[in-house]
């Protein structure tokens, strides 16, 4: 079902302004920039229905970002109604900042994410209850800091290596590499390594990439299609009408409830969510029992965390749940963005070449090192252009707590904002030849400031990934220690297509000739 077969008759003309000007709240958006003309279109009950199924239908046939970007209009406010919600889409990045930043205090996570809580816990990228948001986000802030994350420097170069070590011998056996499975293997070691302080390999390694894939397809279509929040509005319903103290726990209801249905539905995947959370529940115990006894990892300083407003600590279960959201946000977003950055250098052999000779002055043959990153900005353009075309993040949810005004039309309390990233990062307003992959225009000569303020693939504002820097790093060293020692070309007769999962990585296998670049 194509976009271009569902044009939603325009509401209103687009509004003419003349170059700098905004129009209706200038006070919200003074001197915009010449690029945006607000213009928003209505949907009425039958349009948004066929929207909504061919967004499901898109999603089976793994074709939801060409969906996406088929719809009509770039700088649009799609408003889409629907029994129990209406839902406004937005894909300019001005009015995505807006909600993510400028007024992010007024849109809240929406129930998409008691979805996501059931597969991942109620970690900071899921809990909805703001004020312990709050708390354990001023815990886990000085985890992230710059200085903390490039302490794990050598452990993520260590994993690197390891991953060499591993391709040499299929070099040598002339045996090609599967990308998308490397990549979630080494970003999976840096993860052990730095998460739990162990080392992750073989079988263990091997159960814990295909349960958290199915994890994330199952949760990722459901985010995708809407699944939760009809569920949640039928628990705030009953909850409203019993006790008050029921009113509270609704959060924790929908998502019990949620999880029920997943196990009917899919009591496979549930069946590895539930191994997944006993290796974590022993994983603590052993750090408690000091029988894991190394301190230089994120569970260690989890464990040791302290609000410094309350003095409050982690209980053991939401240690859980947080270790729980930093392996579904943290190891399969990086691995997507890794595996779509080396089948993306294999298209363009100026690009890559690049990299060889720029990870070539600087390192010289040895191991990077967080000192190094600095000196790498070819390797970051390459990273960061990668994660313009295919961002790890294909969208985000938020609902309205309040009225407000999304360029010139009015948002009522309680609609739910779709922020497209995916979109966003393709607006042909914003980006010269959107499609095409070019680092060149990460480079800091060549930047606009509207182009920073569009490219966000952790999302933006005070919810945006707290895990940046560290999947920042992690990428970089990975790229330049294993572009040192190879190229990678794509075997032919190869379209991959991204997975229907929250991050958006490949479907399936890419299959990769190894090339020495130092025989």
């Amino acid at each position: 079902m194509s976009a271009s077969a569902l044009q939603p008759e325009p509401l209103s003309a687009p509004v003419e302004v003349a170059a700098g000007e905004c129009p209706v709240n200038h006070d919200l958006y003074p001197g915009g920039p010449t690029f945006l003309r607000w213009h928003h279109t209505r949907v009425g009950y039958l349009k948004s229905w066929r929207l909504a199924l061919g967004a499901v239908w898109s999603t089976y046939r793994h074709t939801i970002s060409e969906y996406l970007a088929d719809l009509p209009g770039q700088d649009d406010v799609i408003v889409a109604r629907a029994p129990m919600r209406k839902a406004v889409i937005v894909r300019n990045p001005e009015l995505a900042r807006h909600v993510l930043v400028a007024n992010q205090d007024n849109y809240i996570k929406s129930a998409e994410y008691d979805l996501l809580a059931v597969g991942f816990g109620r970690g900071l990228v899921t809990d909805l209850n703001e004020g312990l948001w709050n708390r354990n986000r001023r815990l886990v802030q000085p985890i992230f800091a710059k200085r903390q994350v490039d302490l794990f420097a050598p452990q993520m170069a260590e994993a690197a290596a390891r991953t060499i070590s591993r391709w040499d011998e299929l070099y040598a056996e002339g045996k090609p590499v599967d990308i998308t499975a490397e990549m979630n293997y080494l970003t999976m070691d840096i993860v052990a390594q730095t998460m739990f302080g162990i080392d992750l390999s073989g079988d263990m390694a091997e159960r814990m990439r295909i349960y958290f894939a199915r994890l994330l397809k199952l949760f990722g279509v459901g985010f995708i299609v809407g699944a939760a929040p009809p569920l949640r509005w039928v628990v705030d319903k009953l909850a409203a009408h019993g006790p008050d103290e029921l009113s509270s726990h609704t959060p924790r209801l929908a998502i019990r409830a949620l999880r029920i249905g997943a196990s009917v539905a899919a009591p496979r995947t549930m069946k590895g969510l539930r191994w997944v959370e006993r290796t974590i529940d022993q994983l603590i115990a052993d750090h408690r029992s000091g029988r894991i006894a190394r301190q230089d990892n994120l569970l260690a300083l989890l464990m040791a965390a302290e609000d410094p407003e309350t003095g409050a600590k982690y209980t053991d279960l939401e240690i859980r749940d947080e270790l729980m959201t930093f392996l579904g946000a943290g190891f399969e977003t990086t691995a997507a963005a890794l595996a779509w950055t080396w089948y993306l250098l294999s298209r363009n052999p100026d690009a890559r070449a690049k990299l060889g000779q720029e990870v070539d002055r600087v390192l010289g043959g040895r191991q990077p090192t967080a000192a190094d990153v600095d000196n790498l900005p070819w390797t970051a353009a390459v990273l960061n252009e990668a994660m313009r075309v295919y961002p790890p993040i294909l969208g985000l949810a938020r609902t309205a707590k309040a009225d407000d005004v999304l360029g010139d039309y009015p948002i009522s309390a309680g609609t739910t904002v779709m922020v497209l990233i995916d979109s966003i990062h393709h607006n042909e307003r914003v980006w010269d030849d959107a499609k095409t992959f070019d680092p060149a225009r990460f480079l800091k000569e060549n930047l606009q400031p509207e182009q920073r303020k569009a490219h966000m693939p952790f999302g933006a504002g005070k919810r945006m990934c707290v895990a940046s820097g560290f999947a920042n790093l992690e990428a970089i060293i990975g790229i330049a220690a294993l572009a040192q020692n190879y190229e990678l070309d794509l075997l032919p007769g190869q379209q991959p297509r991204r997975e229907v999962t929250f991050t958006g990585g490949p479907e399936g296998e890419i299959l990769m000739r190894l090339r020495k670049r130092h025989p």
